[in-house]
């Protein structure tokens, strides 16, 4: 958020000041890997119904970058009989006109041999869904603010010590610096709690856990032959996605959510029980993928608010201080439709964007 946030301010003209407590293109927030999922395919409306405009954003920074950061792999959702997931979601592709295929689990198998859902499970396609390249995309913002705004400035490895918000402006303080900011965006994820300890956010850091499947026949997994997925099973511990093979990393598979965490405590472990866990929704899912290598492991954090929302807002007692994220480990593909959402709101003062719905109240 804070990268798109910047290079959108910078587009725009404006003075920009990016401070990064750890190096730029760290494994210690939520934005690092080689790409995360992004899809019309959400279950909410009102998430639903910005994935438009956030598609649009994305193309809009390819071409001001001149590179690509999204593939198109096709997105499947799936959901096991009497659950309604896949109901809603395809609810709101048909009122979004984005092309869609609902099916059976029995018809799906069909399509796409790699799975073996249950005959009765709910499925919907959608063949647009894809991946954003994630630290390719933040790093590509980084540098169109640095060469779009040539005042813009960027601190990396400079931990903000605090925010001091008792003078007329709003000051970030670090270990030698206090910089007076005309208008403040606090972007600081698990962190958000500790540098805005007044307003008493709701949120939670948890411990998301990826693993990644070397696939025997590896061309069987590639882009083009297998889709991003999402599971939504009978209970909150039961969502699981995964990911195409990306430049030979494997498939990308992982449980939704995870323990609370520490983010200044980091723990790269992943546990045999975790393992086991997803090995055995693959078995039942994607059965070539059940007893394959896992050649590596991811760790990043979520930090979550109540009913998985954002939280996009001024803060309460300051006009010139805006909070953009947490994110709830859904946001990476909003995010640079929020950067213009906080340019707008930094600038101009509002936001065509409705985001009603993630204001702290």
């Amino acid at each position: 958020m804070g990268a798109a946030a910047a290079y959108h301010l910078a587009r725009r003209g404006e003075e920009v000041w990016l401070v990064e407590q750890f190096a730029l293109g760290h494994s210690r927030g939520s934005s690092h890997g080689a790409a995360r999922i992004i899809r019309h395919s959400y279950a909410d409306p009102d998430y639903a119904r910005l994935m438009p405009p956030a598609y649009r954003a994305w193309r809009e920074l390819e071409a001001d970058a001149a590179t690509p950061l999204f593939i198109r792999t096709g997105g499947v959702s799936f959901n096991p009989s009497g659950g309604d997931y896949v109901a809603r979601v395809a609810e709101n592709l048909l009122a979004l006109d984005v092309p869609h295929r609902r099916m059976s689990g029995a018809d799906w198998n069909d399509a796409a041999p790699s799975f073996s859902l249950p005959c009765d499970h709910d499925v919907v396609f959608e063949p647009d869904a894809g991946m954003l390249l994630a630290s390719k995309a933040v790093a590509t913002q980084i540098d169109l603010a640095r060469r779009l705004a040539p005042t813009t400035r960027i601190l990396a490895e400079t931990p903000v010590r605090r925010i001091d918000l008792d003078g007329a402006r709003p000051v970030v303080v670090t270990d030698d610096l206090r910089i007076e900011a005309d208008r403040l965006i606090v972007a600081a994820g698990a962190w958000v709690g500790r540098l805005l300890p007044d307003l008493a956010l709701p949120v939670q850091p948890t411990r998301q856990q990826v693993l990644y499947f070397r696939a025997a026949d590896p061309a069987a997994f590639g882009i083009g032959r297998f889709p991003g997925f999402i599971c939504k099973g009978g209970t909150v511990d039961e969502t699981f996605y995964g990911m195409p093979d990306y430049q030979g990393l494997g498939v990308k598979v992982a449980r939704h959510g995870g323990p609370d965490a520490d983010p200044d405590d980091p723990d790269p472990e992943i546990g045999e029980a975790y393992r086991s866990l997803v090995r055995d929704f693959l078995r039942a899912h994607v059965p070539m993928l059940g007893s394959a290598e896992i050649g590596l492991t991811e760790v990043c954090l979520y930090t979550v608010a109540p009913g998985e929302r954002f939280l996009v807002d001024r803060h309460p007692a300051r006009s010139d201080v805006l909070l953009a994220s947490p994110c709830s480990g859904h946001g990476f593909k909003f995010s640079c439709l929020i950067g213009r959402v906080l340019a707008d709101l930094a600038v101009d003062g509002s936001t065509v964007v409705p985001i009603d719905a993630w204001r702290i109240s």
